[in-house]
């Protein structure tokens, strides 16, 4: 399996407290306890998913068929559903009370196809809503005026970063924008492998969107308080190091542009932590973990999308203080500049946590999970 990786991380605070919690891994992270977790695996019942939204209210499949130039009917997954950090993807915006609608194909859904397969042409229409986004817009727009142009006029919105490209040889085209709707952050992506898509029939597709986000943006209710988390709290850079190994552990920076996927590190409670080890700054990245909080139905269409699609994933039961976590395990390849990956996701009360590995055992791996759940 090929995932698509964000980059990123967000501050956060937390203390370590050894005599807390003891978890199944302790002798992996250095601490008194029981020896590595062993992942038993468990089964767990198939869930009926389906998208957040109401995206039969933003369109209607011909009218996205027309635009792109090809077959696209509404799809009950979104696009980029397993990349990694889960936190900057779109199940991100669906914890945060937002959410996603994907007409069309997934390429990341494919990636497995064999190498001497021809591909098909592409034909993809991505929306993702991040509610309660004013004061990320406004960072981000500040912080990176080269990505956040003005961009084309909408009635009832904002637009920055959009455009229009194709190919300079071959077939196909795509656009995007960002249209900021009262508070909420609407990020639109259309791709098309057979065709130019056109520019005006872009924007007026986007522009029918604004009623239905503007009705989005007028119920989305009030985040809850959240503990926040520290990626550089000592207790976490000592957590990965004693699973790990190096003498020390760093965070990498944040990468971030004008876009949702940068926008969602500003969610209450969200997460993202990428750490490396210590020492020099081209030192190798180790991992990154990802925390969503209220993403117990975002969890659950993941959960399900990894079992349906990737046959070699596995369950296992991580051990958490006295309570036991069902927990999911695969495995990526790599792809261009993104290393493959041992990827443990579980599901901590409402907590999505992900730890994404680029080295290592899976019991290293799934102690990393276990010392976050038990700090959440």
């Amino acid at each position: 399996m090929t995932a698509r990786r964000w980059s990123g991380a967000v501050a956060m605070t937390a203390a370590l407290s050894a005599a807390l919690l003891c978890l199944s891994g302790c002798q992996v992270l250095g601490l008194p306890g029981a020896g590595p977790t062993t992942p038993r695996v468990t089964s767990e019942p198939a869930v009926d998913v389906a998208p957040p939204l109401d995206c039969a209210a933003f369109t209607a499949t011909p009218a996205v068929e027309a635009l792109l130039g090809g077959s696209a009917p509404l799809a009950t997954t979104p696009a980029d559903a397993l990349a990694t950090p889960a936190a900057r993807g779109p199940f991100g915006a669906q914890a945060a009370g937002g959410g996603w609608c994907r007409w069309g194909d997934d390429p990341a859904g494919s990636a497995g196809a064999p190498a001497t397969a021809t591909p098909a042409a592409v034909h993809l229409l991505s929306v993702q809503v991040l509610p309660h986004a004013s004061a990320s817009w406004q960072r981000l727009a500040q912080q990176y005026p080269d990505s956040a142009a003005n961009g084309a006029h909408y009635d009832g919105g904002e637009s920055r970063g959009g455009d229009c490209a194709h190919p300079a040889s071959g077939a196909g085209s795509s656009c995007h924008t960002n249209v900021l709707i009262g508070g909420s952050w609407l990020a639109v992506d259309a791709v098309s492998g057979s065709s130019v898509i056109d520019e005006k029939a872009f924007h007026a597709l986007v522009q029918s969107f604004v009623p239905t986000v503007a009705a989005i943006d007028a119920r989305a209710a009030t985040p809850a308080p959240a503990k926040a988390l520290s990626c550089a709290d000592p207790a976490w850079l000592k957590a990965v190091a004693g699973v790990y190994g190096p003498p020390s552990v760093a965070t990498l920076d944040t990468a971030q542009s004008f876009g949702v996927q940068s926008a969602l590190l500003d969610v209450p409670g969200a997460a993202v932590c990428a750490y490396r080890a210590g020492g020099n700054t081209d030192s190798s990245l180790i991992g990154t973990v990802s925390v969503l909080r209220g993403a117990a139905a975002a969890y659950a269409t993941y959960h399900a999308l990894v079992v349906g699609r990737d046959p070699d994933a596995s369950g296992s039961t991580l051990q958490v203080g006295s309570s036991e976590l069902p927990a999911l395990i695969r495995h990526t390849d790599a792809s261009g500049s993104t290393p493959a990956e041992t990827v443990v996701d579980a599901l901590a009360g409402d907590a999505w946590i992900q730890f994404s590995a680029v080295s290592g055992s899976d019991d290293q791996a799934s102690s990393v999970v276990e010392w976050v759940a038990g700090r959440l």
